[in-house]
């Protein structure tokens, strides 16, 4: 079997797999095809973290989650994965609907 290099199929892939192909914020499935294109891997604590690169702190998400709100400051330590993701949640759901509105209001067919 080849060794790819990409996220998808190579480093991210087992994040993916272990999280069901689903992205943690939005749900997007995966599974379904194009929809696994769009998948990425969020990591839960910022750059320098020295937990960073640990597995448990890497999510499944599709790259709009994984950029929406990605730069608000958020206190990390003593939080377990689920914490965190729950607390990113909220704001990231609001981001997708101020999105929403706007390709409804300049973007979307009459």
């Amino acid at each position: 079997m080849a060794k790819y290099i990409d996220s998808l199929r190579g480093y991210a892939h087992e994040i993916l797999k272990r999280d069901n192909f689903v992205c943690r914020y939005c749900g997007l499935d995966g599974k379904q095809w194009p929809n696994w294109l769009y998948l990425s891997v969020d990591h839960l604590l910022p750059p320098g973290h020295p937990k960073r690169e640990d597995a448990q702190y890497k999510v499944a998400a599709c790259r709009f989650c994984n950029e929406a709100r990605n730069r608000t400051p958020r206190s990390v330590e003593g939080k377990s994965p689920d914490q965190l993701v729950g607390e990113k949640k909220p704001d990231v759901l609001d981001a997708r609907e101020e999105y929403k509105r706007f390709w409804e209001e300049n973007v979307k067919p009459a």
